[in-house]
């Protein structure tokens, strides 16, 4: 038997009306020769297995719709509902720190220049820490040359006659009275200056050049000896009221016949006297000619003190 083969797709054709591979029908060519049967009879079909062509095809099913890929706009930047975070400016710590740092520097400036009560933060007398007698006071600090305080100079075996005390004082001005650092009232009245005791003292405000104070006593008596602690003694550390005040540099001593004693005066808070040949007299004036200008630094005051006033002699 002779192959045949589809003249759709080539393939080599089996037993059917269709081709296997593509499914075309097959064209069966005429035979021009005699039949062998005879020309009455159709050819029996041949016998063949079923194809899958021959069965009804089921009908192909429509795809699913395809629905398009909408993309959502982008969000507009102007309402962009989580920005980014904006970076806070660092000048308002700034500012906040240098108000701090400049309260604290002002407390501190205050602590230090600004003493309590009168200008005298630290003025704690003697007599009130333990109402002890002048003489008894506690001494104040020596000199750079270790001389001892005017509380020893009463002591000095060779101090011509014995101290005399005035029945009176006259001065030209008092300052006002103060308030110490525990609140106690200081006063500055001319009895400061009698009474040995170098934490305390006479004091008027200004320059006191010219100034003359005057000592009054109720009977004659024979001066041998004058001297004073020519400025505020007090000192207790950091304040040192000496260098603060202004400090007498100059005096003259005059008595009741004429006489005049000039003493120059150094910058130092002891007891400085000058002797003075023996003259008899009432009163003694101590008039002042030359005073140094106030103190610098936190206890700068402007006033002309006298810490003590000693007059030597018999009565």
């Amino acid at each position: 038997m002779e192959a045949r083969f589809c003249t759709q797709c080539g393939h080599q054709l089996g037993i059917g009306r269709y081709c296997t591979n593509c499914g075309a029908r097959i064209t069966v060519p005429s035979n021009s020769g005699p039949s062998p049967v005879g020309p009455d009879l159709a050819p029996a079909p041949s016998a063949r297995y079923p194809l899958f062509a021959d069965a009804e095809q089921p009908p192909v099913a429509a795809p699913p719709p395809v629905h398009p890929h909408v993309v959502p706009p982008a969000p507009d930047p102007a309402y962009d509902a989580d920005p980014a975070p904006r970076r806070r400016s660092a000048v308002p710590w700034l500012v906040a720190l240098l108000v701090v740092a400049v309260v604290a520097t002002v407390g501190a400036a205050l602590l230090v220049l600004v003493p309590s009560g009168d200008d005298e933060a630290a003025d704690r007398t003697d007599r009130d820490r333990g109402q002890q007698a002048p003489q008894q006071a506690e001494p104040d600090e020596t000199d750079e040359a270790g001389e001892p305080d005017e509380g020893d100079d009463d002591e000095e075996p060779d101090a011509p006659g014995s101290v005399l005390a005035p029945a009176d004082i006259v001065v030209p001005a008092t300052a006002p009275p103060s308030v110490d650092g525990q609140g106690r009232r200081v006063t500055f009245t001319a009895g400061n200056m009698v009474d040995a005791d170098p934490s305390t003292s006479w004091r008027m405000a200004g320059d006191g050049s010219g100034a003359v104070v005057t000592l009054v006593f109720d009977a004659p008596v024979t001066v041998t000896e004058v001297g004073l602690v020519n400025g505020y003694a007090k000192k207790d550390p950091p304040h040192d009221w000496y260098a603060g005040n202004r400090r007498i540099t100059e005096v003259v001593w005059v008595f009741d016949d004429g006489t005049e004693v000039e003493q120059d005066l150094d910058e130092e808070r002891t007891l400085q006297t000058t002797p003075v040949d023996a003259v008899e007299t009432t009163t003694v004036e101590l008039r002042i000619v030359e005073v140094t200008a106030p103190g610098s630094g936190p206890d700068a005051r402007d006033y002309t003190a006298i810490s003590d006033v000693r007059i030597t002699g018999q009565e």
